[in-house]
């Protein structure tokens, strides 16, 4: 019975340090509170805790208060993922897929994308459905890349609503429908994809499924190259999940 309540207090003491170690990033982000924010990372994680460990994934990736170390970032990804994070799986996959910390093993990259998928990881589905249509790792097959990235799209990934637009402009596993392609082009252009924005602006300057209009064409290009600017400048996310 002893044992059953040192757990839940143990518990109880993890969630109370990990909730400290988030706010360090979240709530004043600079270098010092992100060392505080390491160490109470750690704290949370010797008690076990599977999304401190999640989070040490994250901040040894991009070396948030500590030295970057893409292999410590994999142990600490793997030890969430096994406790069943489905962000921690994607993010193992993804190493495996990207040779980053090993040998680029496509057939481990595609199984921990399969479960974080099972999951219901959204950027899980649109990096499987792009291992599909372009027959990474699995045999290519379109229909199958269309469908998990629609998945992704409708989770609004903005990469995936971005491919969902490309397949349907093409016909890449599914039937072309310009004025849908449109659609989910706009989306994603308003969540910050460079190329969605430009190939909106394409739609409006040849008068593709709408009526041609160069000021809106001059709008969705210029946005196009506000956006490229951006994105060179772009910040390091953490995990969202709790």
């Amino acid at each position: 019975m002893a044992l059953k309540v040192n757990k839940r207090e143990n518990r109880s003491e993890a969630v109370r340090i990990f909730r400290m170690a988030k706010a360090c990033f979240v709530v004043s982000p600079d270098s010092q509170n992100y060392r505080e924010g390491f160490e109470l990372l750690k704290r949370a994680a010797a008690l076990n805790y599977a999304s401190a460990h999640e989070w040490l994934g994250a901040v040894y990736d991009y070396g948030l208060g500590t030295r970057r170390s893409r292999r410590r970032s994999f142990e600490h990804y793997l030890t969430a993922a096994n406790a069943g994070s489905s962000n921690a799986e994607y993010h193992i996959g993804l190493f495996y897929l990207e040779g980053i910390v090993s040998r680029r093993d496509y057939l481990r990259g595609i199984e921990w994308m399969r479960r974080a998928v099972k999951h219901g990881d959204a950027t899980a589905m649109h990096v499987l459905g792009e291992c599909y249509r372009y027959g990474q790792g699995v045999p290519k097959n379109l229909q199958k890349g269309f469908a998990l990235e629609l998945r992704a799209a409708r989770k609004s990934v903005f990469d995936a609503q971005f491919a969902v637009g490309v397949c349907l402009s093409c016909g890449k596993g599914v039937r072309p429908n310009e004025e849908e392609a449109l659609k989910w082009y706009r989306k994603a252009a308003r969540g910050g994809v460079e190329d969605a924005a430009f190939n909106v602006g394409r739609f409006y300057d040849t008068g593709r499924v709408v009526k041609k209009d160069s000021e809106k064409a001059r709008y969705w290009y210029a946005r196009a190259k506000e956006l490229r600017k951006e994105s060179r400048s772009a910040r390091t996310c953490l995990p969202a999940r709790h």
